[in-house]
């Protein structure tokens, strides 16, 4: 008899982990958004990093923004370039977003339009030169 209430139980749980993975919220669609760039004054300071956004949506827009990074400037660029997204209706919900934001060392000094990888909602990543160095 325990042996049969033991594979109920197993039974029972994976069945419920089944249907929790086809419950699961699927991420929203993005349907506009502001071309995402490297903060001028972060590039001169040769400041680059991660920052985690956390978004909440309230099915069209986002409704609340948490920060978690270091860098007050490319922080407040991430959250300003976030806050021009809007997405196609969803269920109401709340995701992590990543911007990156790295700089190269180039052959040639002088502006160069920034490298953009977009895996929206999930990762944002702005890539561009090092500013020229200053004498």
């Amino acid at each position: 008899m325990r042996i049969l209430t033991w594979h109920v139980v197993v039974i029972a749980l994976s069945t419920c982990s089944v249907a929790a993975q086809n419950t699961a919220l699927e991420l929203p669609v993005v349907k506009s958004a502001e071309m995402p760039l490297y903060p001028q004054l972060a590039r001169s300071a040769r400041v680059e990093g991660a920052v985690e956004l956390k978004l909440t949506t309230d099915g069209s827009s986002i409704t609340n923004i948490t920060q978690n990074g270091s860098q007050k400037l490319l922080l407040n660029a991430a959250e300003a370039n976030a806050r021009t997204w809007t997405f196609y209706k969803h269920k109401p919900q709340t995701f992590t977003v990543t911007f990156v934001y790295k700089l190269e060392a180039p052959e040639v000094y002088g502006f160069v339009n920034p490298t953009v990888l977009l895996e929206l909602p999930n990762r944002v990543e702005v890539r561009t030169n090092l500013a020229k160095p200053t004498p």
